[in-house]
């Protein structure tokens, strides 16, 4: 057997998922030269005004891809509390369930354990 032959042999064919991390990292580099750009482009300042605790109307001055930054951010924080408010009620749901089904299989032995009592026969003579 050749070399050439042993090294086909020994090749193994590309899979999807052997070329998957690469391809994650160059979507990865290129969302962030979009979102850099993005940034260099909206870099003009804003104005932000708000009520402090005194109710003394205050503006800030920020720039834009900051605000839309903290906007972001914000947004995920309460997607991801909304999230986790629907996990708690789902694992809720979830250990009622078990007990149920806990208690439905205590009885369910216990009743095979009960001795039955014979079946009769009916009787089928007219009075």
């Amino acid at each position: 057997m050749g070399p050439a032959l042993r090294w086909r042999r020994l090749r193994r064919p590309f899979s999807f998922l052997q070329v998957m991390p690469a391809i994650k990292f160059i979507l990865f580099i290129l969302l962030l030269i979009v979102i850099a750009s993005f940034a260099v482009q909206n870099m003009a300042s804003v104005g932000i005004s708000y009520y402090d605790f005194e109710f003394q109307l205050q503006t800030i001055e920020l720039p834009l891809m900051v605000v839309m930054l903290i906007l972001l951010i914000l947004g995920f924080f309460i997607a991801w509390v909304m999230g986790m408010s629907d996990l708690f009620k789902l694992k809720s749901t979830i250990r009622k369930q078990n007990k149920s089904i806990s208690s439905m299989e205590e009885e369910l032995e216990s009743l095979k354990n009960t001795p039955q009592l014979p079946v009769q026969a009916e009787s089928t003579i007219d009075s």
